[in-house]
């Protein structure tokens, strides 16, 4: 009674299990239990074929303006009238506001008057009178001396006639000596007065260089007021400083002018992955403020040279500065959001690929698959991936296009099993 009732037992749970297996095999429950065969492993297979594969880098960063411009006006001034406001498109060379110049311009003309005066008084009448009359002195000097002389010669003459007494003679010579020191004194006043006029006309040169000097000066001050209030660039207006009526402030720029239809991404990419990333590389760009069905593509435009250590919410973070031209985009874009850009470092097509799941290890690190041949037997084959992407590797080694091999290989999997791909792959 008892041994019915084991054997019993048994009948159902084998039933019991054959019943398990059918639902989970279904239809290959005959073959993978075809005892008369051997075991024969369920697997899941894939299809080496050819396609395309690509690698690639992620770095945050943010939209900037190519262009743009602060406008500056050094001398504080009162705005006299304001020409534009916040969102207002600008172009090159438009006038922004009116400075009110007319203390600047009074000065620059008092200059030009005095310029003028210093000019007119280059030859003074007064020195020249001077001048004229110290050289008629010495004229009237240089005749009395030669006087003096004749007179001296003929009394020397007549003395030595003994028909004047020596008392007579030592007077023309005393007359001659006061000539010449009267001829000496007008010279010196002479030159004095010539000397006197080179000085001042010297004097009067100097001060008139400086005078130009100012005026050039005040003339440039002006031209660069004027240039300052001129847009230096196409675009908007996002920052307005200074009100009318009021002074301006050479420490705040007056007006922020950005060019928002060139823009580009400064972007940080970390040290570990800038290695692959080269100039024109493409770039897949996303963001929060960037519709996620939006095609915004861009370019690896330069990298810098040098690498900066950041401070992110989680430490330190040593990162290389990339700029990213931004080459097509099916969305405005707008400076200053934040973006999400991923570098495509390398690009392949064509060429043969594996799923990575396909992939086991031996003991020493080599890799291999299992190749599903003709009569359904797994065989091992190493292989060598060049390439390598998120889930696909470029195969190098091992395999071969229209070969079939297990997915997600078990340790149970061996080379020489008999196995069964179930459908649906």
């Amino acid at each position: 009674m008892k041994k019915g009732i084991i054997i019993l037992i048994i009948v159902v749970l084998v039933i019991g299990g054959l019943a398990v297996a059918v639902a989970t095999f279904g239809e290959n429950f005959e073959s993978v239990f075809a005892f008369n065969q051997g075991i024969i492993y369920p697997v899941k297979a894939h299809k080496i074929e050819k396609g395309s594969i690509s690698t690639k880098v992620s770095a945050t960063g943010f939209i900037e303006e190519i262009e743009k411009s602060e406008v500056y006006i050094e001398t504080p001034l009162k705005v006299s009238k304001l020409l534009v406001d916040v969102n207002d498109k600008v172009t090159k060379g438009q006038k922004l506001m009116e400075l009110d110049m007319d203390e600047l311009i009074s000065q620059l003309e008092k200059l030009k008057i005095d310029r003028n005066v210093q000019k007119l008084s280059l030859d003074s009448p007064v020195t020249e009178a001077e001048i004229k009359k110290a050289e008629s002195a010495v004229n009237a000097a240089e005749n009395t001396l030669a006087d003096a002389e004749k007179k001296l010669a003929e009394n020397k003459l007549l003395y030595e006639a003994s028909a004047i007494t020596k008392s007579e003679l030592e007077a023309s010579e005393k007359a001659v000596d006061d000539a010449k020191r009267a001829l000496d004194n007008a010279k010196l006043t002479y030159e004095s007065a010539v000397s006197s006029k080179n000085m001042d006309r010297r004097v009067k040169e100097e001060s008139l260089k400086a005078i130009e000097l100012s005026i050039k000066e005040l003339e440039k001050k002006i031209e660069k007021l004027n240039n300052s209030v001129l847009s230096p660039i196409d675009g908007v207006i996002v920052e307005v400083n200074v009100q009318q009526g009021s002074f301006t402030n050479s420490a705040m720029p007056a007006f922020k002018i950005s060019n928002t239809d060139e823009l580009r991404i400064k972007a940080k990419v970390n040290e570990y992955n800038v290695r692959g990333v080269q100039i024109g590389q493409k770039v897949v760009i996303t963001g929060e403020g960037i519709d996620k069905d939006a095609n915004v593509l861009g370019k690896v435009e330069s990298i810098s040279p040098v690498a900066k250590t950041n401070v992110t919410s989680g430490g330190e973070e040593i990162a290389v500065e990339v700029f990213i031209s931004i080459e097509e985009s099916e969305v405005p874009l707008k400076p200053g959001l934040s973006v999400t850009c991923d570098i495509y470092t390398n690009e392949k097509d064509n060429i043969l690929l594996a799923p990575l799941n396909i992939v086991k290890e031996d003991k020493d690190g080599n890799m291999f698959a299992y190749v599903i041949n003709e009569n359904n037997i797994a065989v091992e084959k190493k292989i060598k991936f060049g390439l390598v992407s998120d889930v696909l590797g470029e195969v190098l080694e091992g395999l071969n296009e229209g070969d079939l091999v297990i997915l997600d290989p078990q340790p149970t999997h061996k080379d020489g099993i008999k196995v069964k791909v179930l459908k649906g792959n």
